[in-house]
């Protein structure tokens, strides 16, 4: 094991200024699409649900790729899986832009998603295998902090370009930035030094998983990420429809604006973080599905800052809520980590991508009052499985510490 990046070296700062850019690029490129969505239902004369299918067969993508990358990320060099996925996924996104039909698009979409799961499967282990352990946290939410800051950026950025010219033009700009920030990105990582390749073991991962499934603590926290996605992609998928109706009848570029509210997510991150040290992780969970209902619940008002308000809250909670589960995972699996972690994204994005296509169906249909109830039969839904699933693992494993 050759020596890892200690604080105040080359190596670590260039590191620390690199694991910001893919999560920048990726993800601006992964929910540029949601504020677009009435654009693109006009542009290709579909609905609001069928437009969604765009930002859900991009979600679907990455969900397959990381259950291919669980098995055969361990045999690519970090760096050059990285940028290859970058880079073909801006180029991707250009390629959108073209895009003759609405099932060329999707497809196009799905296609980006499965290349971007390459950089989500291994950015983390990247980390912490070439940084001093010390630091790993740091730098780790360093590169949570451009996953986080990309996606509003892409959101805020395609939906203004898109109010004043094109959601095409969008969709262009979008992916030539990517293309920027790869160039940026193979300059500054540097080359992968505790890197070994390693030989498939299809039969331990697959009982690694198999185990993790059959736990009712890892369960729980798989259902909960699979609903809890799929409520706040949904939220976010169709948010834009309901703004452009009466009594808001809000132009798009304000629209595009309150996507701004996605930083409220940073600030979720890092304060949870820092509670999670005072407070039982399965507490802190319980406490941030009931703000994520309030602030659901919020989104009935017809007063936009009592909307703002409650889309804030929802957006905070649902940060810190990833966060306490990373936590949960990272603390309770004493075996298969990162196999644990790859079936915790595959759910959260199989729950963004299905269930937020699924629900704007309801919407269609039953308006925005009904979508939302739906919504929250998730949220409680998952609030009580995942008490009842802590329970039956503090049973189970004969845990003594109060919890809840």
């Amino acid at each position: 094991m050759k020596t890892k990046a200690e604080r105040n070296t080359r190596r670590y700062k260039d590191i620390r200024k690199a694991v910001f850019i893919p999560g920048l690029a990726a993800f601006s490129q992964f929910y540029m699409f949601q504020p677009l969505l009435p654009s693109l239902s006009e542009s290709f004369l579909v609905s609001p649900a069928v437009s969604s299918l765009v930002v859900s067969s991009s979600m679907i993508g990455i969900a397959i790729g990381l259950f291919m990358f669980a098995f055969y990320a361990d045999m690519m060099h970090r760096k050059k899986l990285m940028l290859i996925a970058l880079f073909l996924s801006s180029l991707i996104t250009m390629f959108s832009a073209i895009s003759w039909s609405f099932n060329v698009l999707v497809v196009f979409g799905f296609i980006k998603g499965f290349l971007l799961s390459g950089v989500i499967a291994v950015a983390i282990v990247y980390i912490s295998e070439e940084v001093e352990v010390r630091y790993v946290g740091i730098v780790i939410g360093i590169y949570l902090a451009g996953n986080v800051l990309g996606g509003m950026w892409g959101r805020v950025v395609a939906g203004l370009i898109s109010s004043w010219y094109d959601w095409r033009i969008a969709t262009l700009f979008i992916g030539g930035v990517g293309m920027v920030l790869s160039t940026f990105f193979m300059r500054l990582l540097p080359q992968s030094l505790n890197f070994n390749s390693q030989k498939i073991q299809t039969f331990q991962k697959l009982m690694y998983m198999k185990n993790f499934l059959k736990n009712p603590l890892f369960l729980g926290v798989y259902v909960l990420m699979i609903l809890m996605m799929g409520t706040f992609v949904s939220v976010y998928n169709y948010l834009s429809f309901r703004l452009e109706m009466p009594p808001f009848s809000l132009p798009h570029y304000v629209i595009s604006l309150l996507f701004l509210i996605y930083i409220t997510g940073v600030g979720g991150t890092i304060t949870i973080g820092a509670l999670t040290n005072r407070m039982h992780s399965f507490r802190m969970l319980k406490i941030l599905l009931v703000l994520f209902l309030i602030g659901t619940l919020g989104l009935f008002v017809e007063e936009l800052w009592l909307l703002v308000l409650g889309l804030s809250l929802l957006t905070f909670s649902l940060l810190g809520i990833q966060t306490v589960v990373n936590k949960i995972i990272s603390q309770y699996a004493i075996e298969g980590k990162s196999t644990a972690n790859c079936l915790y994204l595959i759910c959260q994005y199989m729950g963004a991508g299905g269930i937020g296509s699924l629900t704007g169906h309801i919407l269609s249909k039953w308006g925005w009052s009904n979508f939302l109830f739906t919504l929250i039969e998730f949220i409680l839904f998952s609030l009580l499985l995942f008490m009842l699933c802590a329970k039956r693992y503090i049973y189970t494993y004969k845990l003594t510490k109060e919890v809840f």
